[in-house]
């Protein structure tokens, strides 16, 4: 399985254990993150509009666990590189619940992956919405309320993706929230908005059952320094937000 992200930091957090998940199932994995730290959809547009060789490239490759990172990639650079399975696609976090941020870019740069990798599962990636009390400037956007970042970020995942004609979600956003409501409560991040250990499983767990239509419950992956209780509830979270969905 190829699978391109095209992101920021968040994408970085939910690729984190995903190769760790993967290798555990048998899975061969080629995970690539297209990576900017807090890079918009309208700023992925205009990159790849004038060509420009920005980006950082984080890879694993399959089977292995340890990053490589070259940069000075280019967003067609990265399309092009191989024949992708699935490419996934993000807002940054502080335009998340922003409906305006979308148009036309998601709908124009899913048309070009299209285009590029015909063959290609096209996802959108929900983000989360940040920890009671973060210091993100963003945060005011949505009145520094977690619940009104979530409904509006979910809001706008749903309605864009629907403008792009994409049909699948990956509900990060949505596993960060049903977890928040458990004995781990609102402890998934290390700064407020970026995630730990416990936050990044979740998002990467998400996109596992996303990719290889399989579900993660049985998965043997034990998150380092978590016993294996904690690792279920993260595990029934991801599943639960990925069997329900968003629409």
């Amino acid at each position: 399985m190829n699978v391109l992200s095209i992101g920021n930091s968040f994408s970085t957090n939910a690729h984190k254990f995903l190769p760790h998940i993967a290798k555990a199932a048998g899975k061969e994995l080629l995970l690539c993150n297209l990576f900017i730290g807090g890079c918009s959809l309208e700023q992925h547009w205009k990159n790849w509009r004038e060509e420009n060789a920005d980006y950082d490239y984080e890879v694993y490759l399959p089977f292995e666990t340890e990053m490589s990172r070259p940069d000075g990639v280019a967003l067609h650079e990265a399309v092009e590189d191989e024949e992708w399975d699935v490419i996934t696609l993000q807002q940054c976090s502080a335009l998340s619940g922003v409906k305006e941020s979308y148009s036309p870019y998601l709908s124009e740069l899913t048309e070009y992956c299209r285009m590029v990798q015909p063959k290609a599962e096209i996802m959108f990636h929900q983000t989360w919405a940040y920890q009671n009390g973060a210091e993100h400037p963003a945060f005011t956007t949505y009145n520094r309320s977690q619940t009104e970042m979530y409904r509006a970020l979910t809001q706008c995942a749903v309605e864009a993706s629907d403008e792009a004609d994409i049909g699948l979600i990956i509900p990060s956003g949505r596993a960060w929230e049903t977890a928040r409501q458990t004995v781990i409560g609102d402890n998934l991040t290390v700064d407020g908005f970026h995630g730990n250990d416990l936050g990044c499983y979740l998002a990467s767990a998400c996109f596992y059952e996303m990719i290889f239509k399989e579900s993660v419950l049985d998965n043997t992956f034990v998150l380092p320094g978590y016993n294996e209780e904690i690792t279920k509830i993260l595990k029934i979270c991801a599943h639960l937000s990925v069997e329900e969905g968003l629409k």
